[in-house]
């Protein structure tokens, strides 16, 4: 019994600040990392990112976050529309991105989960658009930020 208790112990204190055990293979699950957030205005053509600035997470396993929202675009009012993408990179330069296409008024969040590949310099994007029924672009915005894996 007290071997028992001597080994959950141990693998709480190695667990890092903010993680929960018991993932599905039973390693640790760090929460989400909100990286920023998106807005698009359909009727008003615009685009505007906003990052949280650099960001250091654990190296390993990581699920990185960003909201967005369109607004004022009614359903079937003429084809406005906007596309939101995260992208973030691992250790070795490699990205992962997530989009998300709407066709009128939405907000949610957008996710990419991956292992950073080791401890290193990177670097996450925040990309949205607004576009008319044909595909013109009408507004963009971008922004990047450092991320560090320790």
């Amino acid at each position: 019994m007290a071997l028992c208790w001597a080994a959950l112990l141990l693998a709480t204190m190695s667990m890092p600040a903010g993680a929960v055990p018991g993932g599905p293979d039973g390693t640790v699950v760090m929460p989400a990392i909100p990286v920023g957030n998106m807005f698009t205005d359909g009727d008003g053509d615009m685009a505007s990112v906003s990052g949280v600035g650099p960001l250091t997470t654990p190296a390993g396993q990581n699920t990185f976050t960003a909201t967005y929202t369109h607004a004022n675009d009614r359903k079937y009012d003429g084809g406005q529309g906007a596309i939101f993408r995260l992208t973030v990179y691992d250790a070795h330069g490699v990205a992962r991105t997530a989009e998300k296409k709407v066709d009128s008024a939405a907000s949610g969040e957008i996710s990419v989960t991956f292992n950073s590949q080791g401890g290193g310099d990177a670097q996450y994007e925040l990309w949205c658009e607004t576009h008319d029924w044909f595909d013109t672009t009408k507004a963009t915005d971008t922004g990047y930020d450092d991320l560090d894996y320790v």
